[in-house]
């Protein structure tokens, strides 16, 4: 066939087309109605908080420097990978510094700041991400608002901070000998970078508009699809040439269609019966 012919079939069943493509299309844009008014969907933001683990220093402390700093990495990795930031207890305390936070937030943000589902604890566990670096550990807050992300990013600071030693639950007994009196310190957490700014991102289900996209395409594929089938399974004859084709005879006049209601002349050269 010829592009003509691939064509005219097209145009002859356009409404198949064009009624698969519509469905197609209220769906996607369904979908891309219910992601714009989830937040955090396709639009996201972060903000991160820098602690340093280590072990407060006492006056009877017999361990080195190397060692204390090889327990403060053990400390840091634990924190971050381990179950603290995403503990129900943790993230309740995080939860209930911000509601401490407000005129902070207030005078970075605005008055009426959205801060997002901030008072759910299970949200605020989940949008925690951490890594570790020797001692050093970075925490990561991705929110469906700014004020939010910052707001948390700030929280975990300093609950971090307070209360660390509480978290890690970690605190050196006495000495090899079980000499009494030579306890060991107590871990601490110091706040060396404190949130920063948040910078938006792609958010959860940004991935999904390049599959709505595709969805579009695909629907425009089956509709013509859909029209050469029906095309296919159509035996009727609509054209001369396809008679010509048919019958192997040549054609020697057409009849022409009656004159629409209302005209004089009947119109030409439009599709018409063929002898």
């Amino acid at each position: 066939m010829e592009l003509r012919t691939y064509w005219a079939i097209i145009w002859r069943r356009l409404w198949l087309v064009a009624l698969v493509f519509i469905v197609v299309a209220l769906y996607v844009g369904y979908q891309y109605y219910h992601l714009r008014k989830t937040p955090g969907a396709l639009t996201a933001y972060h903000s991160n908080v820098t602690l340093e683990i280590a072990l407060q220093s006492t006056n009877n402390q017999d361990t080195s420097y190397a060692d204390n700093l090889t327990i403060s990495t053990d400390l840091a990795d634990a924190l971050a990978n381990g179950p603290i930031l995403t503990s129900h207890e943790f993230d309740s305390d995080v939860s209930q510094q911000i509601g401490k936070d407000t005129d902070e937030i207030a005078q970075r943000f605005g008055a009426n700041a959205d801060l997002g589902n901030w008072q759910d604890s299970g949200a605020i566990g989940s949008a925690l991400s951490a890594v570790a670096l020797h001692n050093l550990v970075t925490i990561s807050v991705t929110w469906a608002t700014p004020a939010g992300a910052w707001a948390i990013a700030n929280a975990v600071g300093e609950v971090s901070a307070n209360h660390i030693g509480h978290y890690i639950n970690y605190v050196i007994g006495q000495n090899a000998t079980g000499t009494p009196g030579k306890s060991e310190p107590a871990v601490s957490a110091q706040v060396i970078s404190s949130a920063t700014s948040p910078a938006s991102g792609p958010g959860s289900a940004s991935n999904k508009l390049n599959l709505l996209v595709l969805l579009l395409l695909v629907g425009l594929i089956i509709g013509i699809a859909l029209a050469f089938l029906a095309d296919y399974l159509d035996d009727r004859l609509h054209t001369k040439d396809e008679v010509r084709q048919l019958l192997h005879l040549p054609i020697y006049g057409e009849i022409p269609r009656p004159p629409a209601i209302g005209k004089s002349e009947p119109t030409r050269r439009s599709s018409s019966p063929v002898i």
